[in-house]
């Protein structure tokens, strides 16, 4: 095994810590809680590794963080992993082929994602089965999951620009 491919395993092994690390953080009962709403880290996560990464690399990821959210869920295995391929994806080929990876594009991009997201699961699992107070479920619960998500999503996007920047320098020497 040469010397990049031992750099490229250590970099995402990091990666994979990290978002399992992000992961117990989200899950945590105790942590970040808010008035009774914590973030989504992982989507942040992945959406940066996508940005600096590309569509395939950002694609498993998303893959991968979409699992965890699903593991830890109690909505129909599959919704999360589904949205955040998808969504990680595309973020991945936006950034190839028309914007700059910026923390202001990766804020538009995990803004987007989740609130596609909670407008999803909002319409498939309260709506659909006419729960009571769905309006007040919209703007008490699911908007403020979204806008804490994008508040921490400078901070993850930062230290995963980091992260990568420093293993394109031990690539290129």
């Amino acid at each position: 095994m040469n010397r990049r491919s031992k750099i490229l395993i250590r970099k995402h092994f990091i990666y994979i810590i990290i978002l399992f690390f992000l992961f117990i953080i989200q899950s945590d009962p105790n942590m970040l809680y808010i008035n009774d709403i914590k973030p989504v880290l992982v989507l942040p996560f992945a959406v940066s590794i996508a940005v600096f990464e590309g569509e395939f690399i950002g694609g498993i990821y998303g893959l991968i963080s979409g699992l965890l959210c699903d593991f830890s869920s109690s909505l129909l295995f599959g919704f999360n992993s589904i949205i955040y391929i998808c969504a990680c994806t595309t973020v991945g080929l936006l950034i190839i082929y028309f914007m700059q990876p910026s923390v202001t594009n990766s804020i538009i991009f995990t803004g987007c994602i989740i609130f596609i997201r909670e407008i999803l699961e909002y319409i498939f699992y309260y709506y659909m089965w006419e729960y009571d107070n769905l309006l007040q479920l919209l703007i008490e619960k699911m908007f403020p999951i979204c806008l804490y998500t994008v508040v921490v999503t400078p901070i993850i996007f930062l230290f995963t620009k980091k992260l990568y920047f420093k293993f394109e320098q031990l690539l290129e020497i």
